[in-house]
């Protein structure tokens, strides 16, 4: 008898090799990846704008990392209490002296505007479709940095919404890095600080708004929420706070990730990686 539903891995009309650069931009499951990447060696550049949960947010830090120039501090830097905040930006941007702010966000920006020029495949993390958007500004922000609750309103974002935002960036993106693939994905995080039903709605909208945006031979899925929702689907797999997958997930997630994206001779190279790493990390500890 089976007792779950195994999800083959998807395979694709192309492999990344240890040479190929690889961006991720997105939610938290993007900084999993890319610290995947990151420990094989691969040269990789994983959310430079910090950690991004709505579509309109991930988008708006690849048009920044696009067009630098369209990057208007009056309109992200805002200075609240001691600090000054980017509504661009994760919190780990924050700082108190603006020279420093401004500096390091100038620098980042640059950094990961050249690197996504050079990038072969972009992996894109959409984690929520509910957003917030700074009421006086009438804007939607990457982060709410503390700021009253009072001062945003909360939204849900529609497919068409995400669709017609997605889709601009997508043909700006093919112009600009002609051999770019772009592969999306949907956050297996579960919010329930939206709520049960609300978070299920949310991941749906993410759904049907990708697939409206893979069609073609530029961009494609990886089925990572369904991994973790329909296949693995035990809470075994999930950390303390039953939202956010554990290590024994993220793990079966890479191993799904390496089916369907390297071949043989990667995934012997990166075994021969693991094994200097755990050498190298016994020395530091002997």
């Amino acid at each position: 008898m089976q007792f779950r539903t195994i999800i083959p891995a998807p395979q694709y009309p192309f492999h990344i090799e240890e040479t190929d650069s690889v961006m991720l931009v997105g939610s938290c499951f993007s900084d999993n990846m890319g610290h995947y990447f990151d420990t094989h060696r691969f040269d990789v550049c994983s959310n430079p704008f910090g950690v991004l949960f709505n579509p309109i947010s991930i988008d708006r830090a690849l048009r920044f990392m696009l067009q630098p120039d369209l990057f208007d501090k009056n309109r992200y830097f805002y200075k609240y209490r001691d600090l000054w905040v980017s509504f661009a930006h994760h919190g780990r941007f924050s700082k108190e002296s603006f020279e420093d702010f401004e500096a390091n966000i100038d620098e980042n920006l640059q950094q990961s505007a050249d690197f996504l020029r050079k990038t072969r495949y972009l992996f894109i993390t959409f984690g929520t479709a509910f957003c917030y958007k700074f009421i006086s500004r009438d804007l939607i922000v990457s982060n709410c940095h503390k700021i009253p609750n009072h001062q945003f309103d909360r939204i849900r974002l529609d497919v068409k919404k995400i669709v017609s935002q997605w889709n601009s960036t997508l043909a700006l993106l093919k112009e600009t890095c002609p051999e770019m693939k772009v592969i999306f994905t949907v956050s297996p995080v579960r919010h329930l600080g939206d709520g049960a039903h609300e978070n299920s709605l949310s991941k749906s909208v993410l759904l049907l708004a990708i697939e409206k945006l893979v069609d073609n031979d530029f961009t494609y899925y990886f089925p990572a929420y369904e991994y973790l929702m329909d296949d693995l689907r035990d809470y075994r797999f999930y950390a303390k706070d039953l939202c956010h997958p554990n290590d024994m997930a993220v793990s079966y997630l890479e191993e799904k990730l390496a089916e369907s994206f390297f071949t043989p001779e990667t995934i012997e190279h990166m075994a021969e990686i693991e094994k200097e790493n755990r050498f190298l990390n016994h020395r530091k500890f002997r």
